[in-house]
This record gives structure tokens, C-alpha cells and sequence, in this order.
């Protein structure tokens, strides 16, 4: 991680980092999706602490590890940004205000739950969701897929494959999560020693 070209100022201030991480545990309703697009804004667009490549690598690297990956995205930009310090923060602005308002929300719940029309628009918060979790991941694949096009045709098919294969065999054969990372992993690293071709190989391009 720490090899990786950093946009980040010198120094992050504790005070801020913690504050960024609480914002984001309080505002992220709708679970996962809606976590990682708060983090894209936050930590890539608005302070520019991150690149869009230094945060694919993050989200792959939190993706392999088991459990719940916005706490392993949480530890790896802590860690990327402010050492150990950073991690303690992250995590403490990330889950302390979202437990709380969990909590709160829960046992309001309770009370209403049972109505028709809470339930229905419940239901209908899914469908936002869905699309944010579709920007999400849209600006997740965009700067690899940038990558692989810089390098060819043939590596972006490439990247492309991956892509349509995973889902078509999770759909169809719904295999290990886990194998389904490992294979793309090594079909990439493959592809990565593919010829560059095009205008990558006339400028040059790394």
C-alpha cells in the first residue's frame, strides 16, 4: 500500500480524519453501497486524501478478506493515511455514530414496523439504494477499466471478460465467493502479461 503514488496532503490531522469517518457513519443509510459512494466523495473527490486507483486497490484488497469489507476499507485508508493512529479513527468515526443511531432507529421501529405504509416505503428505499449502489460501483470499475485501456484493446477485452464470466458463472454455478476472487485475480495477473498494443505501445505508456 505504502508503494502506492498518493494524492494526499503531508499531513492529515487526526481531528479531521475522525471527523470525515463520523460524518460518513452518520449519513450512510441503506447499508454497503451507500458507505462506499459517502467514502468515493469524501476521501477521492472532495479532499483528494485518495486516487481512484489507490481506492480500487483498497476495495480489492478489503474484498478478499472475510467479514464485513467497509470495516477492512476503513482500516486500510486509516493505515494509508495516518499509521496506526489512522486506524483507531477510522474505525471510531466509522462505527461509534452509526451504532448509536442504529439503535435508536431499531427501537423506534419497533413501534411502527407493523404499519402498511412504513412497510411499503421500506420497500420502495430499496430501489434508490439499488441505483446508488449501481453509481458505486460503476465508480469502482471506471478507473480500472481506464487502466486497461491505456494498455490496448486486448487487455480491456480482457478486463471486460472478467467481468461478464464472474457474473455469468456466480449466476449459473453460485461457486465459493471466495474462488470467484482468486480466479479473476489470476486471469488478470495473466492478462497483465498480454503484448500492449495500440496507442500504448506508440506513447510509450507505462
Amino acid at each position: 500500500m505504502d508503494s502506492l503514488p498518493s494524492t494526499a496532503p503531508a499531513q492529515i490531522k487526526a481531528g479531521d480524519l475522525f471527523l470525515v469517518w463520523a460524518k460518513i457513519g452518520c449519513t450512510s443509510f441503506g447499508g454497503g453501497p451507500v458507505t462506499q459512494y459517502q467514502i468515493q466523495e469524501n476521501f477521492i473527490y472532495r479532499r483528494k486524501w485518495l486516487s481512484p486507483e489507490e481506492y480500487a486497490t483498497i476495495l480489492g484488497m478489503s474484498q478478499v478478506a472475510p467479514g464485513i469489507n467497509l470495516i477492512a476499507i476503513a482500516i486500510l485508508i486509516g493505515k494509508r493515511l495516518a499509521g496506526g493512529l489512522g486506524i483507531g479513527l477510522s474505525l471510531a468515526g466509522l462505527i461509534l455514530p452509526s451504532t448509536i443511531i442504529t439503535i435508536a432507529m431499531t427501537a423506534a421501529y419497533v413501534g411502527v414496523g407493523s404499519l402498511h405504509r412504513v412497510q411499503a416505503s421500506l420497500r420502495m428505499a430499496f430501489a434508490a439504494i439499488l441505483g446508488i449502489s449501481l453509481a458505486t460501483n460503476w465508480r469502482n470499475v471506471r478507473p480500472i477499466f481506464q487502466g486497461r485501456k491505456k494498455r490496448g484493446p486486448v487487455a480491456l477485452a480482457s478486463a471486460l471478460a472478467i467481468l461478464v464470466g464472474t457474473a455469468l458463472v456466480y449466476a449459473l454455478l453460485s461457486p465459493a465467493v471466495a474462488l470467484l476472487y482468486v480466479a479473476g485475480g489470476l486471469l488478470g495477473a495473466l492478462s497483465n502479461r498480454l503484448p500492449r498494443t495500440g496507442a500504448s505501445v506508440k506513447g510509450g505508456e507505462e
